[in-house]
């Protein structure tokens, strides 16, 4: 866990290219019943802390988890200016693991990478993030088809998060890539599926054409909890 910890706060810290969005992901099994608790104490630590860019996130483990993980936290930073702002940070994380320990069987793995398409939503209303971990065989290509068929097909993504990025540390089952869409529940992902086959045959199918060769490593759903930026 210490080494969690600081491998964590030396990502917050790292000096990089600004602007480039990063994220670094823990996951973990929960006691059982203790995500209540656990909701609360992200509430205590992080409701009123001013980020110097980016957030943190709470998110519970669906469909596809794996390994008897239930939930995991998301930290999202611009490479070269992570962190809290004022100098409560080192206290706040102290204090803030020290509890979680208290609500935590096991955990998990913990992964780094940076974003490269992303097109953020209201995830009050469409907290349900459908993830594919994917190796492309050209990432290049693949971004453009992603970046082509978000873009004609913005009515069914509306509001909704829709990304696409990369594992550049401990890759997940040896992904190299990822990409996530939000909706409601179950039932508005399945409409989507069925939407976009029948509605955008023709973009799909050019999506498909273009997007190259890809390995489909693993795919899984989270529900946003708590989110803090």
């Amino acid at each position: 866990m210490k080494k969690i910890i600081l491998l964590l706060v030396t990502l917050f810290t790292v000096n990089a290219t600004a602007q480039q969005l990063a994220f670094s992901i823990v996951h973990f099994k929960a006691h059982e019943n203790s995500q209540n608790d656990i909701a609360e104490l992200y509430e205590k630590h992080y409701a009123d802390v001013k980020f110097k860019s980016g957030g943190i996130f709470l998110e519970r483990l669906w469909q596809g988890r794996e390994n008897g993980n239930t939930h995991r936290f998301v930290w999202v930073w611009e490479l070269g200016n992570g962190g809290i702002e004022g100098e409560e940070i080192k206290f706040k994380n102290d204090a803030f693991w020290a509890e979680m320990n208290n609500y935590v069987d096991t955990w998990g793995k913990h992964s780094s990478g940076r974003f490269l398409s992303w097109k953020d939503g209201d995830v009050s209303k469409f907290p349900f993030g459908h993830l594919w971990d994917i190796t492309p065989k050209d990432p290049v290509a693949f971004k453009k088809a992603h970046d082509k068929i978000v873009k004609d097909a913005s009515d069914i993504f509306k509001d909704r998060v829709v990304g696409f990025g990369t594992y550049d540390i401990n890759r997940p089952n040896g992904a190299s890539h990822w990409v996530v869409i939000a909706e409601k529940d179950t039932d508005g992902h399945l409409t989507m599926h069925h939407n976009l086959e029948n509605n955008y045959a023709k973009e799909m199918k050019v999506y498909f054409e273009n997007r190259g060769e890809v390995e489909h490593v693993h795919d899984f759903v989270v529900q946003v909890l708590k989110r803090y930026e």
